[in-house]
Formats: structure tokens, C-alpha cells, sequence
């Protein structure tokens, strides 16, 4: 029992309270009681919670850790010394990342890009200074070359734009969608890429060479060392980074006669094209992108290369792509059979297009004459599968489109008309309107002036009355229907037997449906008289007509007196009919007691009441 029970080691941090610290050290007395005694260790159970014996062990046997932790903890705490042992680790760390995988890259490349654009942001002249040395020479390079193919293709166009090939080549670029200019550089461009040589930078060693097979062969490696040396010569006499002006390049080009030399540099290596002729802006473009292929596909190649050029033989198909050509057209004589069937083509173009013109002024000539016709209003005339649509409004009176077409060269199967109807106001096609509903009578004339239409002649009362009803039915804006200048029927002949006939009374007995026997000699003269009536309204060309009215005295019921004058009616119509009397001018009508002669019941005012009368009008 030689374990020592220490009350601060014991002790939680932060616990001050008196009351505890007495209840702690009871306990601790106690527990040294049941150590001393065991009996009292029997009886009395442990008031602690942990048993402070092994508090001891654990911080001898845990003291360095201890320590270990509380620096640590301290390194935390304080930024300063924090920041120094991460920046010591923190180089090892992103190259041990960086060497496994590319997630560390990953992570850290939007905070970059963030980084990266503040400091534009603030600081813009910065990164202007550092894009400036590569950019510049670079966009004075792609401005050039821009320059030299426009003017190139500048000078061809203006060569061929007023020629009969330019005018083959206008139509290429319009099928084609492109320039004119292109095209015309297309076929005018002559030229041939021999020699292509793939070339260290550094070295100045030969990694690649392909050329034509009808290429003059040379030694590739002398040419490539050649190429070199006058690089660096041109690069060490002419460079003005010495003189602190910007570093420039080799040489770009250089002609010998119809030898061409083009040069296309890269940060490892760099192409050199020996062609003959002059080639387009393209050919340089395919330099500029196989090299820069080149240098994706073998850039750990080039940047560790010491003189082994096996890796680089892969390659060659690549540079096989630069070997581009254009030869000269060859123009050959063409026979004049070959141009028959162009001519036969235009022929049956300009003749279809011919035909189609005269078809087209035949149409118009036929839609002018409709619409010269009154009545008739065109709406829409177009071509439509093959056929000609005329479509508008027509009036039922109208004339017929049918036989306007008829006088015209047209096919009459190639002209479909759709006609709608409608009533128009044209004072043609109303003077039309007014002879077919009224179907005037010969002594009636009507014409159309300035004013509208005009009646003139003589005319009955009855059609007269007609004409001026219909006269009033006529829309709003139809033309004046003028009937003043009509005169009644006033023939002296008419009047007379018109008088004579109806100053004429058939007398009846009482109660009888025949007339009394001493009425045959007046029957007689009213047939007479209606015969030649007849005769007279024929002669003057108008209808006319007799109404035969029955009459009964008021003895008796109404409705017997009524159909007894009826009766006498019908009968002496059937009697002037047995006379000669045209029986379509007669018509029949009973009275009955209702149109006494003589009002009154004496037997003469009877007498005079069964009678029948005649009355003559004009008109249907």
C-alpha cells in the first residue's frame, strides 16, 4: 500500500468549490482507510469513482505523450509556427500528389483560376507584360500571313473576275458556298511541296524528313545542318534581345528563283518545306498544325532528346501530309459536238420560258376582258398544279366567263374559274335585272344613260304600277330607275270599247242563275265589243283583261245570294265563250247584295240589283 493518492492529480481541472473539495478529500480518506485495513475495505465500499492508483500509473507511463501533445497543441495554437511546419512539409507534399494522380491538380485549379483572374483584374499592365514577347511576334506573324494570301488571292480575282472561266468559277463558288476568291486561288495556285524536314532546335539534328518520289534527293542530313546554321546565323547576326528589343525568330521564307523555302518554328523543333512555285496561305496552315501535332503527340521526346531519332520515324506519315501539290489545268480542245447539247438545252429552256410568257400575257389579256365586263370582279388569277386559277365574285346576269375564254388562244382545260355570286350594281347589269323581272311590253323602251335607267313608251297602269314597286326594292347605291317619261295606255279605240263594255248590264230574273230572255241581243254586243278589244290590245302590244262580276238583290240569306251571283257570273262567261270571246281575258267575280245598282227594297231597285256588270283593265 505504498501507492501515494495525490488530491490535485485526482483533482478535475476547473472544479473550485469548497463543498466538492471536502466531499473529495472524505473520500480520499477513506479510501486510504480501506487500504490500511482490509477489514474496513470488507465493510466499506469506495466512495471514488476511479481508483487514483491507476490516475498515478497513467501519468508516469503517459508523461512523454503528454508532453508530445502539449506541443503539438501549442504549434495549433500559435499561426506562426504553424505556418512554418506546413510550408516545410508542404513542397514534398504536392510533388509526392502530383506524382501519384491528378487530383491535387484538380482541387487546387479553380482556387488558381481565381487567384489567377484578381490579380488581372488588379494588376492588368502585369500579365500584358508577360503575353507580350510571345504574342506580339505571333500576331505580327498571323497578320502577315493574312496579308500575303489576300493579296494573292486579291491579285487572281482581279485577274479572272471579267473572263469567261471567271464566270465558271462565279458559278463554282456559288454552289460550293464559297468565296470567289477562294476558288479562283484554288485553280491558279501552282505549286508543289518536294521536301519536308522535321528538325531539333536546340541540336540542330535531323528527326524526320519525307519527300515526293519525284523529288531531286539530297542528303537530308547535310540540307538539315545547312538549314541550321543559317538560322543561328540569322538568329545571332539580326537579333535584337542583345540590344534589349524583343527576341526574334529564324528565318520565315526564302525564294531562289521558282525555289521556295518556308519555315514554321516551335518551341522544340521546327519544320522546314522546300516547294516549288507559288503556294496559297493553306499550306503554311498545315505546317503550323502538324508541327504543333508533333509537339502534343512527342513533346517528352523532343524535350529529352540526345541524338536518337527512332521515336520520331512515327512521324513521317504525319509529314506525308504536308506534301500538298496543285497542277496547272490542262486545257483541251473540245469538240464542237459537245456544244450541241447545251444549246439544245438553253433552246428548250428559252422556249419553255418563251411559252410560259405568252401563256402568262394570254391570262392577263383574259382577266382584263373579265374585268371589262360589268358585273364580273376578278379576285386572285395564279398558277396553281399546272393550271391557271381565276377566282372572284360574278352576277347570276353577268356575261359568261366561258365564252369570253372561248375567244382567246387559251386551253380551256388549263383555266379552272371559281366564281362566287353576288348582286351588283353595275347599271348594265341592273337594266339586265329590270327586263327580266318585268318583262316590259313592246311600247316600253329601256336605256341606260349617265343618270341610271330611263323608261319610255306607253305602258299599261298595272306595269307601270309593277316597275315603280320594283323600282323602290332596289339596294342602297343602285342606279336612279327613271319611269316619268312612261305614258298610260291612251288609245282612242280602247277607251271606246272600254267604255262601251262596261256601261253594258245583263239583267236576271228572280232567283234565276240565267239571264232573262230578252238579254240575248246585248250578249251579243259585249261579246262583239271584247272581240274587238282583243284585237286592239294585241295591235298596241298590251295585255288586257275583263273581270265579269255577278250581283243578286238583298231577299234572302247572304251567303245563297253570294254563290247565286257566281253563278250568273260563270254563266255568261260560258256564254261569251260560245260567242268567240277569247276566254283568258275573262275572269269571274261575285258580289252577291254587296254592290247594290239602286239601294232599296221596291221590286224595280230589286229588279236592277240581279244584273251582272263587266270591268276592263290593263296588264296581266
Amino acid at each position: 500500500m505504498n501507492a501515494r493518492l495525490s488530491l490535485a492529480a485526482t483533482h478535475a481541472p476547473g472544479e473550485a468549490s469548497d463543498e466538492e473539495q471536502k466531499a473529495r478529500l472524505a473520500a480520499l480518506l477513506l479510501e486510504l482507510a480501506r487500504c490500511v485495513d482490509p477489514s474496513v475495505a470488507a465493510t466499506l465500499p469506495s466512495r471514488l469513482e476511479a481508483d487514483p492508483r491507476l490516475d498515478a500509473m497513467r501519468r508516469v507511463l503517459l508523461e512523454r505523450e503528454r508532453v508530445a501533445l502539449a506541443r503539438l497543441q501549442q504549434k495549433f495554437d500559435d499561426p506562426k509556427e504553424l505556418a512554418d511546419a506546413v510550408g516545410s512539409v508542404l513542397p514534398a507534399a504536392f510533388a509526392l500528389a502530383a506524382a501519384q494522380d491528378d487530383r491535387l491538380g484538380l482541387a487546387i485549379s479553380p482556387t488558381v483560376e481565381r487567384a489567377t483572374q484578381a490579380s488581372i483584374q488588379k494588376n492588368p499592365g502585369r500579365m500584358v507584360d508577360i503575353l507580350y514577347p510571345v504574342m506580339g511576334p505571333a500576331i505580327r506573324k498571323a497578320i502577315a500571313e493574312t496579308l500575303e494570301g489576300s493579296l494573292q488571292s486579291l491579285n487572281q480575282a482581279l485577274k479572272h473576275s471579267l473572263s469567261w472561266r471567271g464566270l465558271k468559277w462565279r458559278i463554282e463558288a456559288w454552289r460550293t458556298g464559297s468565296s470567289f476568291a477562294e476558288v479562283v486561288l484554288k485553280h491558279t495556285a501552282v505549286f508543289r511541296v518536294d521536301h519536308v524536314f522535321l528538325i531539333h532546335r536546340k541540336t540542330g539534328l535531323l528527326l524526320a524528313h519525307v519527300a515526293r518520289d519525284d523529288a531531286t534527293t539530297r542528303d537530308p542530313q547535310l540540307v538539315s545542318a545547312m538549314l541550321s546554321a543559317i538560322q543561328d546565323f540569322v538568329r545571332d547576326s539580326f537579333d535584337e534581345s542583345a540590344s534589349g528589343g524583343a527576341s526574334s525568330g529564324g528565318i520565315d521564307s526564302l525564294r531562289l528563283g521558282d525555289l521556295l523555302l518556308w519555315c514554321e518554328e516551335g518551341p522544340s523543333a521546327f519544320l522546314a518545306a522546300v516547294i516549288h512555285g507559288t503556294p496559297p496561305a493553306m499550306v503554311r496552315t498545315r505546317l503550323g498544325e502538324t508541327l504543333g501535332s508533333v509537339h502534343d503527340q512527342w513533346r517528352g521526346a523532343l524535350d529529352e532528346f540526345s541524338g536518337d531519332t527512332a521515336p520520331f520515324e512515327a512521324a513521317q506519315p504525319l509529314l506525308r501530309l504536308c506534301l500538298l501539290s496543285q497542277a496547272a489545268e490542262t486545257h483541251k480542245k473540245v469538240s464542237p459536238l459537245m456544244w450541241l447539247i447545251p444549246l439544245l438545252l438553253l433552246g428548250a429552256l428559252g422556249w419553255w420560258v418563251g411559252q410560259r410568257i405568252i401563256e402568262r400575257r394570254h391570262v392577263d389579256a383574259y382577266v382584263s376582258s373579265l374585268q371589262d365586263q360589268p358585273g364580273i370582279v376578278v379576285m386572285n388569277a395564279e398558277r396553281r398544279d399546272g393550271k391557271w386559277l381565276v377566282s372572284g365574285l360574278r352576277d347570276p346576269l353577268a356575261a359568261q366567263p366561258e365564252a369570253l375564254l372561248a375567244k382567246t388562244d387559251l386551253d380551256p382545260a388549263r383555266i379552272v374559274g371559281r366564281w362566287e355570286p353576288y348582286q351588283a350594281l353595275h347599271p348594265a347589269i341592273v337594266l339586265k335585272r329590270l327586263q327580266a323581272t318585268l318583262d316590259p311590253p313592246p311600247t316600253v323602251i329601256l336605256t341606260q344613260d349617265a343618270s341610271g335607267i330611263r323608261a319610255t313608251g306607253n305602258a299599261p297602269q298595272r306595269w307601270m304600277e309593277k316597275a315603280r314597286a320594283f323600282a323602290q326594292t332596289l339596294p342602297a347605291g343602285a342606279p336612279k330607275v327613271d319611269l316619268s317619261a312612261l305614258k298610260d295606255v291612251q288609245d282612242p279605240d280602247y277607251l271606246r270599247l272600254r267604255d262601251a263594255i262596261q256601261a253594258q248590264l245583263i239583267h236576271f230574273d228572280f232567283s234565276v242563275p240565267r239571264p232573262a230572255a230578252d238579254q240575248e241581243a246585248k250578249l251579243d254586243a259585249v261579246a262583239g265589243y271584247m272581240r274587238e278589244l282583243v284585237q286592239v290590245a294585241r295591235d298596241q302590244g298590251f295585255p288586257v283583261k275583263v273581270t265579269i262580276v255577278g250581283h243578286a238583290d238583298a231577299t234572302g240569306k247572304d251567303t245563297s245570294n253570294l254563290a247565286l251571283s257566281v253563278g250568273r257570273a260563270e254563266v255568261v262567261r260560258s256564254m261569251l265563250r260560245a260567242r268567240g270571246v277569247d276566254p283568258s281575258v275573262l275572269a269571274v267575280r261575285g258580289a252577291g247584295p254587296l254592290e247594290p245598282l239602286r239601294p232599296g227594297a221596291s221590286e224595280d231597285e230589286l229588279s236592277m240589283n240581279r244584273r251582272v256588270s263587266f270591268g276592263v283593265s290593263t296588264g296581266d
